[in-house]
């Protein structure tokens, strides 16, 4: 008896079904701009991936379908059928693959979109010529046809989604178009079939796959393709990456070695051992030279001077991975231009493949030879004048001081009458006159011989313990008759806690004397000077000379420390005196260790302030 069987769907299986149809066109779809992006093997290789992630997911979307459909009566799956309709899907997918990896035209996204629909079509009727059970399958033309174009159509779209390239999103969108293309062919070609009973139909005698045998094949089949499809796609993914990072960074240190190496005012060649050049590395110091001729070239048609024969041992001897060898005295002439310094770096890198000789590296010491040269000149000069000014120093201290001797103490002879009494007082005044220039004339040679000394480092101390006190009152006793002259007071005030210290008593004093001569010399008559002793806020020795004079304008403060300056420079100028007393004062002070300061306002006075550090304090060993 035969009769028309009715099949239901298990709404699950079929869902799964549609899920499983998206999920493997959206592995194949990602997969594919792999395809594009290679070439020979790996193209090949990236569509045989692609087609089997799609076919494999077609042939499992239609068998988990065709679980999800339920009949009345036991059905079986030839397995030979069924394996070839799953070779069908993953062959006509990949020839699908491999006319768009060819190009993306509009005729070859057309031809490759039939083609894969006709081959998810071919796939799902070979599969359902699979089954085995007690009926007769017949199929409506038109539903059949209506799958075929469902499936064509749909391919294509998605095709044309995927091809756009525009990320993730869209390769999602392609994967549910192309997704609609498997399922809606499936089930529209299921509507397109008819079953109907015939008890006694017998089917060949071949392997049968059971529902629940057919079930397991599906899942496992499934879950391996597209864990194998998903892991190729982040490992390929993950060399990619890789790839793109390493050409990063190789690019950026070739370019920056490039740029570093173009921008260099050094000559860069690879040379043989006999000095042969077979390679010129580009940069700004082969300005001015022929680079073709020079790659043509021996080194040694490049280099002149005696550093030449150097460079050629250098050549020979410098062996493989041992460490710079340098080379100096090597002229080069640019073209047009003279011949300039350089020196040489040699480098043997014969080992390397990518080398194959010796880096010799020139660089261009002209300047500073030139500097050195100059340096040299000047060092001579100097102590040339040093010795010049050391013998002038000797001349003037016997030429000078000599004669000066002479006229001091003739004019105290006759000073004192010490010959027989003079004519007339008036002779006795000029012999005064004689004697107080003289007085003033050795004064001005003894600071000019000072000064040279100091300026030469040829200043010593002869060091002895002093009594701030007895310093202070010896220095101003010199000054008083001055100061009581011209009408100025002289305080003095010192500190009971003052402590002994050591030091050059005649060059302290020396400092003193110039301080306290400055002050009364500036201060108007009726006014102060006062002398100040006190411990420094260091624990050394300070000493204070203040006046209450004219004072000094704060841009001349510093400039009175230098030698031979005055504040008032004019030939019209009321006070007398070489300018050389401040500074070599400051560098008796230092001579000490010590420091010599001005603080001065215009119309108030000035402070001279010394300093001897507190290391010159003996206060301690003279306690114990």
């Amino acid at each position: 008896m035969t009769g028309i069987l009715n099949g239901t769907y298990q709404p699950m299986l079929v869902v799964l079904s549609m899920g499983v149809a998206t999920w493997a066109s959206f592995v194949a779809l990602n997969v594919a701009p792999r395809i594009w992006s290679s070439t020979g093997w790996p193209r090949i290789g990236w569509i045989l991936a692609a087609a089997t992630a799609m076919g494999g997911g077609i042939w499992s979307m239609h068998f988990i379908a065709m679980l999800a459909f339920s009949l009345s009566v036991p059905v079986g799956y030839s397995i030979p059928v069924t394996l070839i309709s799953l070779a069908i899907a993953i062959d006509v997918t990949a020839v699908g693959f491999a006319i768009i990896a060819g190009g993306r035209s509009t005729r070859r996204l057309a031809l490759a979109g039939v083609i894969m629909g006709l081959g998810v079509a071919a796939m799902h009727y070979t599969g359902m010529a699979a089954m085995q059970l007690p009926a007769v399958i017949s199929y409506d033309p038109t539903l059949v046809g209506l799958s075929i174009l469902i499936a064509c159509v749909a391919a294509t779209a998605a095709l044309w989604i995927a091809l756009r390239e525009k990320g993730t999103l869209w390769r999602a969108g392609a994967a549910v178009v192309m997704g609609v293309a498997v399922y809606g062919m499936h089930y529209t070609g299921m509507e397109a079939a008819r079953f109907t009973t015939m008890p006694g139909l017998l089917h060949p005698s071949t392997a049968q796959l059971n529902q629940s045998s057919l079930a397991i094949i599906i899942a496992a089949a499934s879950a391996i393709i597209f864990a194998l499809e998903l892991l190729s796609v982040r490992f390929d993914r993950h060399l990619e990456s890789m790839r793109e990072r390493e050409q990063h960074i190789v690019q950026s240190t070739t370019d920056r070695f490039r740029h570093l190496v173009q921008s260099s005012n050094d000559i860069f060649l690879v040379v043989t051992r006999t000095g042969q050049i077979t390679f010129v590395v580009q940069s700004q110091g082969l300005t001015g030279f022929d680079v073709k001729a020079l790659e043509s070239g021996s080194i040694f048609d490049l280099v002149e001077g005696q550093g030449a024969d150097l460079l050629r041992r250098a050549l020979i001897v410098h062996g493989p991975r041992s460490t710079a060898a340098h080379v100096d005295h090597i002229k080069i002439r640019k073209a047009g231009g003279p011949l300039r310094d350089y020196e040489a770096t040699l480098c043997n890198m014969t080992h390397e493949p990518a080398i194959g000789g010796v880096v010799v590296t020139f660089h261009d010491v002209t300047e500073r030879e030139r500097a050195v040269s100059e340096l040299l000149q000047t060092k001579q000069v100097s102590e040339d004048a040093s010795r010049l000014k050391s013998e002038f120093i000797a001349n003037m201290n016997h030429e000078l001081r000599t004669p000066l001797n002479a006229i001091l103490g003739f004019s105290e002879m006759l000073m004192n009458d010490a010959q027989g009494k003079l004519a007339e007082d008036r002779y006795r005044d000029y012999a005064k006159d004689i004697n107080r220039s003289g007085s003033q004339l050795l004064s001005i040679i003894n600071d000019i011989l000072d000064f040279a000394k100091s300026d030469a480092k040829q200043l010593s101390l002869n060091e002895s313990l002093i009594d701030a006190a007895t310093l202070i009152e010896d220095s101003v006793r010199f000054v008083t008759p001055i100061a009581n002259k011209k009408g100025v007071i002289i305080t003095v005030k010192i500190a009971p806690n003052m402590p002994t210290f050591r030091g050059d008593e005649r060059r302290l004093r020396q400092i003193l004397l110039n301080l306290l001569s400055n002050a009364v010399k500036f201060t108007p008559a009726e006014r102060e000077v006062r002398v100040l002793a006190r411990v420094s806020d260091a624990s050394g020795v300070q000493i204070e000379v203040e006046d209450t004079g004219i004072g000094i304008p704060p841009d001349q403060i510093s400039r009175v420390m230098e030698p031979f300056y005055q504040v008032d420079g004019s030939l019209a100028r009321t006070q007398e005196g070489t300018g050389l007393g401040l500074p070599i004062a400051k560098s008796l002070a230092e001579l000490h260790g010590g420091t010599l300061t001005l603080e001065s306002s215009v119309g108030y006075g000035t402070t001279a302030r010394l300093i001897l550090p507190p290391e010159r304090c003996v206060r301690q060993t003279a306690a114990a």
